[in-house]
């Protein structure tokens, strides 16, 4: 900046709205003669008009043919002039780029315009100690231990064909092709060949179960019903009769599932349930924690930080769910932004929340811890080539890092300083 723009008392604050805060800044006609001459000067030094080279248009011209250009340069000059003044006499931290609004402008004359600020929200943190908790601690039975080999059991079922003769029956599963009438005449897209049908399950077209047993392989039924709203006639024949086999807990099982008896089985998966279940309930109960730490510590956020941190939650969401992919149905971006602004406004609080925390009680992550985590990280990669990239991504990200590595530590803290009971189920 070459010049200096005298504003005096020219600057107020107009209003504070949580953490956002806004700015009237005027200049009067000396003022913004400084300024139109100094945006006259840099616009000469990049446009052009036929006969004169760049830099060398008459700045008379150039004041008189791009009137637009010569205010979005005075524009810029007095606002930036204007924020040393700003900040000089308020203490703000700025979180995102200043926004002006509502400018007034009048050549040779006077300029007003409003500067707002979105700042970072300071508060004294309170309540982080001896918060109350529950620890639920669930007691794996034998009864879900059971459940979950059987769950298992069902999910290796396979299909083979039923005895020959056999009757189709609720327990089976069969294979139709079947053709769609209305009023005796074949409709388009009609015919169907090959439908896997569960007896033991409703079917999208009433009555196709209740038709077909009794049938046996290569038998065809006729019946009606309502599709749609319409009443149609269908003619299916069986063509493959299947039935349902669920592995015994045999030896072959017990070889698949990398053990030798039933009990040993038995054993690993308690172990895995109980660490399902565990970790379960320290996840419940560091939300509590979290939902006592924003409540004790309200405070207002930056609306653009709020949406920025929305729209990074719905491009995570629609990538991990990929939302009507299946189902051919689609949730409008607008709808999906409102669902989880909750959720991003949870997730800056306790940003916000754990960093005044950690300044607080002078929680820090050193270099040498940020060495030990890169370290973890290098060990599960195998080439010499990918530990090069997991090097640079976590120089790139070091700083992010760091900071999610501060708030587990204060959340370590928080933890370590709460009233928690138990209660077993």
């Amino acid at each position: 900046m070459n010049i200096t723009l005298g504003f005096g008392d020219k600057i107020k604050k107009i209003k504070q709205e949580g953490c956002v805060h806004v700015f009237g800044v005027n200049l009067d006609a000396k003022a913004l003669s400084e300024a139109s001459q100094e945006a006259l000067v840099r616009l000469q030094s990049v446009v052009s008009l036929p006969g004169f080279r760049v830099g060398k248009v008459p700045l008379s011209m150039i004041k008189d043919q791009f009137p637009s250009m010569v205010k979005d340069e005075v524009l810029d000059i007095a606002a930036k002039s204007s924020l040393p003044e700003i900040f000089k006499g308020s203490k703000l931290n700025p979180v995102v780029a200043p926004l002006l609004k509502n400018v007034s402008y009048e050549p040779a004359k006077s300029l007003y315009f409003e500067i707002q600020f979105e700042c970072s929200p300071s508060i004294e943190p309170k309540g982080y100690e001896k918060i109350s908790a529950t620890r639920k601690v669930h007691t794996i039975t034998d009864a879900e231990v059971d459940k979950y080999i059987n769950q298992v059991r069902e999910y290796n079922a396979y299909l083979r064909p039923a005895a020959e003769g056999e009757a189709a029956a609720k327990n089976h599963f069969v294979i139709v092709d079947y053709d769609t009438f209305e009023n005796g005449v074949l409709v388009a897209d009609g015919a169907v060949k090959g439908e896997i049908v569960d007896l033991s399950s409703p079917q999208t077209i009433a009555g196709l179960a209740e038709a077909v047993i009794g049938a046996k392989k290569g038998e065809s039924r006729e019946f009606d019903a309502p599709f749609g709203d319409k009443k149609m006639h269908f003619k299916v024949t069986v063509t493959e009769l299947k039935q349902k086999v669920v592995p015994e807990l045999d030896e072959n099982f017990l070889k698949e599932a990398g053990v030798k008896t039933p009990e040993e089985l038995k054993a690993n998966v308690r172990k895995l349930l109980e660490q399902g279940a565990a970790e379960k309930t320290e996840k419940d109960m560091l939300g509590q924690l979290e939902e006592a730490l924003i409540k004790n510590n309200p405070l207002a956020l930056p609306p653009t930080l709020v949406k920025e941190e929305t729209q990074e939650l719905l491009e995570l969401f629609k990538k991990r769910a990929q939302v009507g992919a299946d189902s051919g149905q689609h949730l409008p971006d607008e709808s999906l932004l409102e669902r989880l602004r909750p959720v991003a406004e949870r997730n800056l609080s306790l940003t916000y929340i754990l960093h005044h925390i950690a300044k607080k009680e002078k929680i820090e992550a050193t270099d040498a811890e940020l060495d030990a985590e890169l370290e973890k990280v290098l060990t599960r990669l195998n080439t010499e080539d990918e530990k090069k990239r997991g090097r640079e991504l976590f120089e790139k990200r070091k700083e992010y890092i760091r900071a999610s590595m501060v708030e587990n530590k204060t959340m370590t803290l928080v933890k370590g300083k709460a009233v928690i009971k138990e209660e077993h189920n």
